[in-house]
């Protein structure tokens, strides 16, 4: 199966919100090359275009960009909200960190999908 950007997004989307949801109502910064290992050029450029658009549509907000770096990242109350939303006994942080530990990236897929469902 060929990867799309799409694929890229959820999975970015998927680390992200695991570890924001982990260190909130800290915020941290957030290193692109840290969220995988060996990141092709393609890969990184969605990851970077996936934070963006995380932050444009409220579920994030980060201080600054610099460089490779976002600085500052921290969940939103609209982001915290849909995180903590129950669905099949558990929460959907809990939906994301599980398919992450297991790598399956149609339960990625899912969840994600369900996230941007639940905040429209």
């Amino acid at each position: 199966m060929t990867k799309t950007n799409r694929d890229d997004f959820d999975q970015c989307t998927a680390l992200v919100f695991e570890k924001l949801y982990q260190e909130f109502p800290r915020g941290m910064d957030i290193l692109i090359d840290e969220l995988g290992e060996s990141l092709d050029e393609e890969t990184t450029d969605n990851y970077f275009a996936s934070i963006r658009f995380l932050q444009r549509e409220g579920f994030i907000h980060y201080q600054e960009l610099d460089f490779t770096v976002f600085i500052g990242v921290i969940l939103t109350a609209k982001g915290l909200k849909i995180l903590d939303t129950i669905k099949a006994e558990k929460t959907i942080a809990q939906h994301i960190s599980t398919a992450l530990s297991n790598n399956n990236q149609n339960a990625i897929q899912a969840v994600i999908r369900e996230v941007i469902k639940l905040s429209v």
